[in-house]
């Protein structure tokens, strides 16, 4: 009997109606519902109903406070991940030197993304070290970031994925860019910058989903981290295209040496384990 009063005290219909064509709702949002309904009510009851609203599946989180009606119907091909990247900087370059060397690198990446995709997304720089990209989603995660890991090599990288919908006009540099799925992208690379190597998180605003894979984010950030110089390269050469013949005359190995280099690097299981996160987040709504 108390968990029928408490379903009727959510007024579940009168929510989801209210709130059809809002994208995300706050704390504050829900606190006006509720006292609209009751006359008045305590922040912390309106907590308790977000909660119950959560536990029942009505709600998900999409950042920090702000929350949707799950089961919105979405337009198909209108997601974007943004990665954001820390790039930890080499204790023998000075800044400036430092600054001219990412801005080459940089450059590559995106004339390989604008060769490879056929996106004119590009990676911009910000603070000094840290870069930042939005992708459209249904684009392949893990080649993007090892062909972006290859290019930055022999520098180390932290990162934070955000996947979700974009507010607002698309602009060419996406830190001129605002709204939760920059700020979620954010709020994951601060949670990993602390960690020595490669590491990263990721969100989606889908808990179960982003548990999952980021239960395997650190298998493969460990075999990122074992790496060479030399299997970066050849890497860098495998996602780019590049002909057999060309690349080992640029690299001045045998064909042996050059799939040796790929074998060891493990950049079979990397990308396939890439994929299982990719087909993960695609199918979230349906885990969750």
């Amino acid at each position: 009997m108390g968990n029928g009063n408490t379903e009727s005290r959510l007024h579940i219909k009168e929510l989801k109606e209210q709130f059809r064509n809002q994208k995300m709702i706050s704390v504050d949002d829900f606190q006006a519902f509720y006292t609209e309904l009751f006359g008045s009510i305590k922040k912390n009851t309106v907590s308790s109903y977000i909660y119950q609203l959560k536990k029942r599946g009505v709600i998900r989180n999409v950042s920090r406070g702000q929350y949707a009606i799950r089961g919105a119907k979405r337009e198909e091909g209108n997601e974007y991940m943004v990665i954001t990247m820390d790039i930890s900087k080499s204790t023998r370059t000075d800044y400036k030197e430092f600054n001219r060397l990412l801005q080459e690198k940089i450059e590559k990446i995106n004339e390989a993304i604008v060769r490879i995709y056929g996106q004119h997304r590009a990676y911009h720089i910000s603070q000094g070290d840290e870069i930042q990209i939005l992708f459209p989603f249904q684009d392949g995660l893990g080649s993007l970031m090892m062909l972006t890991l290859s290019h930055l090599s022999p520098y180390e990288v932290r990162y934070g994925i955000s996947i979700g919908e974009v507010d607002g006009e698309l602009k060419k540099n996406s830190w001129e860019m605002n709204g939760p799925i920059f700020w979620n992208a954010r709020d994951q690379l601060e949670a990993v910058k602390k960690k020595s190597g490669y590491s990263g998180r990721i969100i989606s605003g889908y808990s179960e989903t982003d548990q999952m894979c980021n239960h395997l984010l650190p298998l493969i950030n460990s075999t990122i981290d074992r790496i060479t110089e030399k299997q970066w390269e050849a890497i860098r050469y495998e996602l780019l295209g590049v002909e057999l013949e060309k690349t080992l005359e640029s690299i001045g190995i045998s064909k042996t040496s050059y799939y040796e280099r790929l074998r060891a690097s493990s950049l079979e299981e990397i990308l396939l384990s890439f994929r299982a996160i990719f087909d993960l987040m695609k199918a979230r709504r349906e885990i969750n």
